[in-house]
């Protein structure tokens, strides 16, 4: 009687035999636009939940957040929006929801306020165009740390967004943009040991060390 030899166990995976195997999948890219080429539509339909701007036909994926930038994020949307809802004053969402800063383009801020009990609703409820507070936890990178600090900050100042909240986990600071003209007036930034109040949301203030609580 022969018993039959098993094929021995591995936990591998299977190596690729031949280059093409290790080559990203083009036909997959193929089917979207060509950058440049993307329309509003194009990116309001990309499916997932990866964090994606959208400049003028281009389109920018975002780096995933860290795990300090998502505690972070928490701290400040739970107290936000508990507030908020507990007083009736509008709408607090957090990423991903792309706001319209521009005829043709988009931000993905972490957190969004605006006085809209229900947002209305554009294109399909696909994004928000009336955001009155937007909140970005600084990334990490000096490229990322120059999309917060720069380059949103015009873009929001031009969209007439009144206050814009600068969280930087690296100096642990918070500091307030007041929109005053076209322009942003710094207020802060704000230690470990102060207290940050808003100046669109009535009521709501947080103690600095509560935003960067572990």
């Amino acid at each position: 009687m022969t018993t039959a030899t098993l094929p021995e166990l591995t936990t591998s995976p299977p190596q690729p035999t031949a280059l093409a195997e290790c080559e990203p999948a083009w036909d997959v890219a193929q089917l979207f636009p060509n950058q440049g080429n993307w329309s509003k539509y194009d990116y309001l339909d990309l499916p997932g939940n990866r964090l994606v701007e959208f400049d003028n036909g281009r389109i920018e994926v975002l780096p995933m957040p860290s795990i300090r930038h998502q505690v972070v994020l928490g701290n400040i949307f739970v107290s936000l929006r508990v507030h908020v809802q507990s007083h009736e004053l509008g709408t607090v969402l957090c990423a991903p929801i792309p706001v319209l800063v521009a005829a043709l383009k988009f931000r993905e801020p972490d957190i969004v306020f605006t006085r809209s009990a229900a947002p209305e609703e554009s294109d399909g409820d696909k994004y928000l165009e009336n955001a009155e507070l937007v909140i970005e936890i600084v990334s990490e990178g000096a490229s990322n740390r120059k999309r917060d600090l720069i380059d949103k900050r015009a873009d929001y100042a031009k969209a007439g967004i009144t206050e814009y909240w600068l969280v930087d986990p690296e100096t642990q600071e918070v500091t307030v943009l007041e929109l005053q003209g076209s322009e942003y007036v710094e207020l802060g930034p704000f230690g470990l040991s102060d207290v940050v109040r808003s100046t669109v949301v009535p009521g709501f203030e947080i103690p600095v060390s509560k935003v960067f609580a572990k």
